[in-house]
């Protein structure tokens, strides 16, 4: 008689556990669902971000050298987390390049700031394969924490001329949105 008093006691402990991490795995999957959704916003989604000054950084380029806060002050920049792994990712890459290109000689930049664990040498092959013409460095531990971007990616954010943080996006962002948010920070001097 006690082992059928602990297995309708078993029972009623192990169903409450299940329902449990299924209602956390079917929101994850509404949040991740909505965050990645089509449509005509790209599935970014615009989030706020105070006007402060951005954190100063300093990454390796994956093709040699090094990318800094320092070299590109004074310009605009699209600092854009990512990975090679990452559908929403590579669905953003034709825009940030296409911006890349459309505003080198205003003092505008992309910067992808890669996330792979796999190291350079894969971005690298990426970058290349994929003629990404805006320089991509990897992520430190550091830039990571500074910018608060260990969530999902992609993150973008765009600083203006001064260092500011003017913007931020979760999700793929488009060129449209890219053009409207920094044609302000492209007009200032």
């Amino acid at each position: 008689m006690p082992s059928s008093t602990a297995s309708s006691t078993d029972g009623k402990i192990a169903k409450p556990q299940w329902w449990s991490r299924m209602g956390i795995i079917i929101c994850g999957a509404v949040i991740l669902l909505w965050v990645l959704r089509p449509g005509t916003g790209g599935g970014f989604q615009p989030v706020p971000i105070a006007h402060v000054q951005s954190p100063a950084w300093t990454v390796t380029n994956v093709l040699g050298g090094t990318l800094s806060s320092t070299n590109l002050a004074g310009h605009v920049l699209v600092v854009n987390f990512w990975a090679t792994w990452c559908p929403p990712c590579i669905r953003e890459l034709p825009d940030l390049n296409a911006f890349h290109l459309a505003h080198t000689l205003q003092r505008v930049a992309v910067i992808g700031i890669s996330v792979d664990q796999e190291g350079p040498e894969v971005v690298r092959n990426f970058v290349t394969r994929n003629n990404l013409s805006y320089p991509v460095g990897m992520v430190s531990s550091d830039m990571s924490q500074a910018f608060g971007a260990e969530g999902p990616i992609p993150t973008t954010y765009i600083i203006d001329r001064q260092g500011h943080f003017a913007a931020r996006y979760l999700g793929p962002v488009t060129r449209e949105e890219l053009e409207r948010v920094t044609a302000p920070l492209i007009a200032a001097p």
